[in-house]
């Protein structure tokens, strides 16, 4: 919030320096906080076993772990074709290419896997990566979905969260908490 008025008072500031308003006509502010909606991609299974595999080859490289093959440019394409063709609806292909990409990533980790078996301190620093990549490797369209961005945090609605406290409040009155 500080960084906020900060912000504020310097815009207020140079525009009386360069005498586009004067003082007097900050007697009254008007601040329009509308909210904008912001252009968030879903996460796909196919983006996320990208975004996994690039996290893990990327971190190989950090590490001098040699691995086989990256799949970089093979990877990217797949993730083209998939996206393209389920654009299209043809989702027998987009599936074939999105397997493609779960079987890029499985090679990856378990290529990984085999490298730094053993070595305690690359077992530690792969294991923040390693974790996830293997959460979406193995998630099947047919059971639950372990589906979320990889490092992105969870917001919730404070409409769902009135809705969900509301309905905990009659199931246990003596939990009752205020949300303002």
């Amino acid at each position: 919030m500080g960084e906020l008025v900060t912000l504020v008072q310097e815009s207020l500031a140079a525009a009386t320096r360069t005498d586009a308003a004067k003082p007097s006509d900050f007697s009254k502010l008007v601040v329009d906080t509308t909210a904008q909606p912001k252009a968030v991609a879903y996460p796909t299974d196919a983006r996320l076993m990208h975004k996994a595999r690039e996290r893990l080859v990327r971190l190989a490289r950090k590490h001098n772990v040699a691995l086989r093959q990256s799949y970089s440019r093979v990877g990217k394409l797949a993730l083209i074709k998939q996206s393209r063709y389920a654009h299209a609806k043809q989702f027998k292909r987009a599936g074939k290419a999105q397997k493609t990409l779960q079987t890029y990533l499985g090679r990856i980790i378990r290529d990984i896997t085999r490298k730094i078996k053993g070595d305690r301190p690359f077992e530690e620093a792969f294991a923040r990566e390693l974790m996830p990549a293997r959460r979406v490797h193995a998630q099947n369209k047919n059971l639950r979905r372990v589906r979320g961005a990889l490092r992105m945090p969870i917001f919730a609605c404070s409409a769902c969260m009135r809705r969900r406290s509301s309905a905990s409040a009659r199931a246990n009155p003596t939990s009752l908490t205020s949300l303002a």
